[in-house]
């Protein structure tokens, strides 16, 4: 048997690692680097000082830095298996190749990801139109793949295809929404009558959510499940917000709500007959949503709770509301007509 010990790390010397995930590779070490600080290792015997770090280059041009520590069995292993050395030179050439493959790669990457980024931004373009102006969440059917090893205890899945098959005014989960929406293409249309089981209802911790699909959670196969737009999505770019995948939404669902184009004239503001009292400021808006006008009564200086709860009493007396600050439209007491606006302005200044 050979003598495996003391083998000191050096330029071209060879070394062989895997493990039990992964088939032995042979590599070269192509640089030997002083550590400048003191660097430590915790092994099985004690706590030992590395002076030296390695770099290696296998012979997949893949190439790796480490520790001498760690180097050291890959370099008996190597000698026990007779893998002959290589020159300082040609070690350094193979690390040369290495990083110049690796620059090719990233390189190759970052051009995938660039076509791929323009692809989904194309598409986006192609749906933001398409999105009801009153859609709270969309509802979107996912092929899964399981990704799942018991051997290690690993339970996962991940997305490898998306379906846009709807659009719902509400963010409840509902199973018979759900269910309707599956008929909407033809992959998903089993989900419409599957068994009871298929509901799945996983709102706690570490849960899956809400979500329509047979078989385990991270078994492969469709899964049916609702995405929200919250309340600051709502005035951004809601095409951004949608899974990029295939278009299935039927085109009348795709206009489920009175939506402004090009060709509807919007509202325009009406003009505004009150005269406002001193800290109070009454301006003209239309809806976002809706439609319709609106005068919101603002506040310069704030007040307490007590003092806004009787406004606000006041307000609704007057079927009138508070609305909260959207977009560009301020925060303040609401009404549909001027009238109104004026009551309340005498009950309050």
């Amino acid at each position: 048997m050979k003598d495996c010990t003391q083998i000191t790390p050096a330029p071209g010397a060879p070394v062989v690692h895997g493990d039990y995930s992964n088939a032995d590779r042979t590599g070269w070490i192509a640089s030997v680097i002083e550590n400048e600080n003191e660097v430590y290792s915790l092994g099985s015997g004690a706590m030992q000082r590395e002076f030296l770090r390695v770099v290696v280059v296998f012979e997949d041009l893949s190439f790796t830095e480490i520790s001498e520590g760690i180097a050291a069995p890959w370099m008996e292993k190597a000698q026990a298996l007779d893998v002959p050395h290589k020159s300082e030179a040609d070690a350094l050439a193979m690390l040369d190749d290495a990083k110049a493959e690796q620059a090719r790669k990233h390189a190759q990457r970052q051009a995938e990801s660039e076509a791929e980024a323009e692809r989904v931004s194309a598409w986006r373009d192609t749906i933001r139109d398409k999105i009801p102006a009153n859609a709270k969440a969309v509802i979107v059917a996912q092929l899964m793949q399981d990704q799942s090893d018991s051997m290690t205890d690993y339970f996962a899945s991940r997305p490898t295809k998306a379906i846009i098959l709807a659009f719902s005014t509400h963010t409840r989960d509902l199973f018979p929404e759900m269910r309707k929406a599956a008929k909407n293409h033809t992959s998903t249309a089993h989900l419409a009558d599957a068994p009871a089981s298929a509901e799945n209802r996983q709102k706690y911790s570490m849960g899956g959510g809400y979500f329509l699909k047979e078989g385990g959670r991270h078994s492969t196969g469709w899964k049916i499940s609702k995405q929200v737009f919250y309340a600051n999505d709502l005035i951004n770019d809601r095409a951004n917000l949608v899974p990029y995948g295939e278009w299935s939404v039927p085109a009348e669902a795709a206009s489920n709500a009175r939506t402004y184009t090009k060709t509807e004239a919007v509202p325009e503001a009406v003009a505004l007959d009150v005269d406002a009292p001193e800290g109070f400021t009454v301006t003209s808006h239309t809806h976002t949503k809706k439609g319709f006008q609106m005068f919101i009564v603002e506040q310069a200086e704030r007040v307490g709770r007590e003092t806004f709860m009787r406004q606000l009493e006041q307000a609704k007396s007057l079927r009138g509301w508070y609305s909260r600050k959207w977009g560009s439209t301020p925060a303040g007491f609401a009404f549909k007509d001027q009238a109104a606006v004026v009551k309340f302005l005498e009950a309050v200044a």
